[in-house]
């Protein structure tokens, strides 16, 4: 799986601007370019991305409402995707044996397997448009991590002024 789009410029060019905005424009070449390659795969296409988003997190069986915020959507549009996962037949509602008040929702066998391609897929994606090795990989997730948390609570902070 290689990369669909030819930048126009060669980015050894940058070395003169700061640290930065090298991150910044590094970081919107992958997102760009994995917009790109994702939008021509043919795997999953049958659902909308916010679908696939919810496979992909969905490693371990998961609260509703739990699955809303880490998501970021609305519960009436989560229970639109829920609806649309468990119709595919990819994960279904069970109630939380911790408490019957809530319903966690599984994936199936299909959709693990469908989760698994779905990773795997990710995975070729990422390296082939990165060029990096397990250990940058590693690194990379851990850098963008931290950038992650560092702006949860930062949207958190600002919210409750």
């Amino acid at each position: 799986m290689g990369c669909e789009q030819i930048p126009s410029y060669d980015p050894t060019e940058d070395q003169t601007l700061s640290p930065e905005i090298r991150a910044l424009l590094g970081v919107d070449a992958i997102y760009n370019q994995v917009l790109a390659v994702v939008e021509q795969m043919s795997f999953a296409k049958d659902l909308p991305d916010p679908a696939k988003r919810l496979v992909i997190r969905l490693d371990a069986p998961m609260r509703l409402g739990d699955l809303a915020r880490v998501s970021n959507v609305l519960p009436s549009t989560l229970t639109a995707l829920v609806d649309l996962l468990e119709a595919e037949g990819l994960a279904e509602r069970k109630r939380d044996p911790s408490d019957r008040r809530a319903w966690l929702l599984t994936l199936t066998e299909k959709g693990h397997a469908r989760r698994a391609e779905m990773a795997q897929k990710a995975a070729e994606v990422f390296h082939a448009i990165t060029g990096f090795d397990a250990a940058e990989t590693a690194a990379f997730a851990d850098l963008t991590d931290k950038a992650r948390r560092n702006l949860h609570e930062t949207l958190s902070n600002r919210s409750r002024k």
